[in-house]
Formats: C-alpha cells, structure tokens, sequence
C-alpha cells in the first residue's frame, strides 16, 4: 500500500510507460478470486493515469475508449500493473466488464452496458451519415455538430469523398485473413528476397456459455484449422447463421489464430495509404482503424466485424455504381505486404488507436500527424512509439527504406532537437 501511495504521489520513476526495453524483472501471474482487491486499485490507477495524459479527443470519448487499454496492460501486466519492485503482475482472467465493473463505482456512466451501447452507437451513426453522403464530393467529418470519434484533428478541414472512402476501405480489408493468405501468393518475397509469411486469424461470434465451457483459453495464442473450427462449429460453440442477430453478454467475439507469426504495423499502412493516395485517404485509414478499436465492445455484434463488414458494403456500392469496386485486390494485397511486420527491414511495432491519438513526450502534434509531417518531408518530433517504445528515428528509417522498395520515395527525415533529447 505504501508503494502505491508513493506512486500516486509521483515519488517513483515513469513504471506506467515502460515497454519492453526497460529492464526485465520477471512476471507474476494473479487471479481475480484470490486478488481481486488489487486488482481493483490498479485498474483505477491505471485509468486515471491513462486519463490524465494528453489526447487529441475529447474526455467523454476517452471515457469509453481507455478501459480498453486498461485491460490489456492488465492482461499484460503492463502500466501500474506491477509492483513496488517493478515485477509486472498479470491477470489473464480480467475482461472489459471486470474492469468497467471497478470504474463504475466511481463513475456511474462507466457501467458495461451503457459503454458497449455509446460505441455502438457511435459505430452505425457513422455508417448512416456515410452512406447519406457518399455521392458530395467532400465531406465534413463532423457527426451531429462533433468531430468524428472525438477526434479533434478530424474537424479541421473537409477531405475529397473518394480518397476518404478509399481509405476506409484499404484498412477494412488489411486485416482480414483470407486476403492475407491470398498475399502470400501474390507476393512469395519480402522486400530483399526473403520468404514472405505473415500471421493472421478471423473473428468468430461465439455462444459465451458454450465457450467458457470448452476452457479453449486465450484463442489467439494457439493455432485453428478448418477441422478444428468445423466441429466447434458442430458443438455451437461458434456460430453458424450470417443473417442471425447477436448481442452481448448471450454472445461475444472472439479472435481465433489461422496462422502463427506477426501480422500488420498499422502505422506503416497508414503511411502507405498516405504516400499512395493522401491526406484524406490517411485519415480514412485511420478512421477504420478506429472503427476496428471500438468495435471489441459491443451490444449488437456484426458478423466479420463492423469494419470488415462496412468495408464490403462500400465496395458493393461502387460496384452497383461504377461497375467496378473501388478498391482493386491488388491494392489490397500490396498494402498488406508493405505493412507486414516481417518485411524488410522488420520492425516491432503497431500503435494502438490510443496511441496515435496520443501527444507522445517532446511531441507538439499527435502520433498520427507525426506520420504525416513524415510524408510531407516536414520537420518530425523525435518521439517513441507503441508499447514497443520504438525510437521514432528507427522507425521512419525503416518507412523511407520500405517506401523506396515500391517506388515512393521521401526525403531524409529531420527531427526538432528536444532540450532533454540524447543528442542534445
């Protein structure tokens, strides 16, 4: 106790920002039966902590965003979950509604049910006002006189419809599986000749009773084939009917593994899809991802994912419009093997929604407009980034090199020179 009112009073070092470079002082593995009240302090600590940082959104949509965050550095024992020695403490039996069930006895608007509701709900306003305006020319990205998700970036200035959507569809579809695979026919080597592989999975709606009842774990972790996920389906444990509804708590996703290995850095395909088509398809790359964030928590869940699904939807549009959808296969898979992970030169990195929202240390502008001073051969903050804590001059080396691959080169990047940096 002492140790966490030390730490509350700003009397240690920066434990909640430590990634995975810090030094390794070992794990230990907690319960909420037998821990519960720890559980419980660290989950408000770590909240508050993660509140009290400086985001590009405003405070109600952080509300029902940061919980998230909270449950896997509680999962990962990483943030405040650790102790006064700096162990990290796990608790891979916590889930988004213990950890709104301790918030929520702070804050009453922080119950499980109304949080899933606000998401979803901002979730299938945004696709009734896109599709509502899909045929102007340029949108304004605000939502009933709010910028889009909160974000504040987002309001400043109106983006070209079809660059916007062409955006949103690239990420739609960057994460699904079955392009992933077909990628790695499409491109069998890695930028210097190397084997190209890629790791991925699909979101599958399960019957929570069912599935807690099978003990099958973190799904994630382990490997699925078509067999295994065929008589899971033959049980009920996963579910079967496209067209069916389903809702929260009967029913739940849940990620199953189809191939061990590291999947996308959603930072490289951000800059990818911005150096291809610009600012505005960026920011629908972002905008999806963002999509892809809130939609972990719902009420009423979509089959495939609220992502994947609208970026069919916008697809079949064009189709029926155009005759022709409006993003190639092709760009698909191209976005795909840019951003793996395990190309080359490899990195170590993808930031979280949270994070490229998020006005990292020595930073004037979030982590996603750093991206795009990047882009634009501007002057860059010389920041960390992800959980990874990757220098920010490592990374843009390993963008420039990868954008030179495809024949989209940048300039050299420069970087402010901080008062506190190592350089200076």
């Amino acid at each position: 106790m002492e140790a966490l009112l030390d730490r509350v009073k700003g009397k240690t070092d920066h434990r909640p920002d430590r990634g995975p470079s810090s030094a390794y002082l070992g794990f230990r593995t907690l319960d909420l039966g037998r821990h519960r009240e720890i559980f419980e302090r660290l989950v408000s600590l770590d909240f508050d902590y993660l509140l009290a940082q400086k985001f590009a959104a405003s405070p109600h949509v952080l509300a029902d965003l940061l919980p998230q965050s909270v449950l896997g550095r509680a999962q990962n024992g990483h943030g405040w979950f650790t102790d006064e020695f700096g162990i990290s403490l796990r608790f891979p039996d916590a889930t988004f509604d213990r950890v709104l069930s301790v918030l929520e006895t702070v804050d009453g608007n922080l119950k499980g049910h109304l949080v899933r509701e606000r998401r979803g709900r901002m979730l299938s306003r945004f696709g009734e006002w896109l599709f509502a305006n899909l045929s102007r020319p340029e949108l304004e990205l605000v939502i009933d006189g709010n910028p889009l998700f909160g974000v504040e970036f987002l309001a400043e200035k109106k983006v070209e419809t079809r660059a916007f959507v062409t955006g949103l569809v690239l990420a739609g579809f960057m994460d699904d599986w079955t392009s992933r695979e077909t990628t790695m026919l499409e491109h069998r080597r890695t930028f210097t000749g190397l084997p190209f592989h890629i790791g991925g999975g699909e979101i599958l709606i399960v019957d929570r009773e069912k599935f807690e009842m099978c003990g099958l774990g973190d799904t994630g972790s382990i490997l699925f084939d078509n067999e295994q996920l065929r008589t899971l389906r033959d049980i009920g444990v996963v579910c079967r009917d496209r067209r069916a509804e389903y809702r929260h708590p009967e029913y739940d996703q849940a990620y199953f593994r189809r191939r061990m290995g590291d999947g996308i850095c959603d930072d490289l395909a951000m800059i990818y899809i911005g150096a291809q088509h610009g600012y505005d398809a960026l920011l629908g790359a972002f905008v999806m991802d963002a999509i892809d964030t809130y939609d972990k928590f719902l009420l009423d869940l979509t089959w495939g994912g609220f992502d994947a699904h609208l970026a069919g939807r916008l697809q079949r549009h064009f189709q029926d419009q155009e005759d022709r959808p409006l993003v190639g296969d092709k760009e698909i898979f191209d976005l795909i093997h840019f951003a793996a992970k395990r190309n080359e030169p490899t990195i170590n990195l993808s930031s979280s929604h949270r994070r490229l929202i998020q006005y990292e240390k020595n930073s004037k502008v979030p982590t996603l407009l750093n991206h795009w001073r990047f882009l634009q051969g501007e002057m860059i903050h010389d920041i960390k980034l992800g959980f990874s804590r990757i220098p920010a001059r490592q990374f843009y080396d390993v963008a420039k090199h990868r954008l030179a691959a495809v024949d989209l080169p940048v300039l050299e990047p420069r970087f402010f020179q901080h008062k506190n940096s190592d350089r200076t």
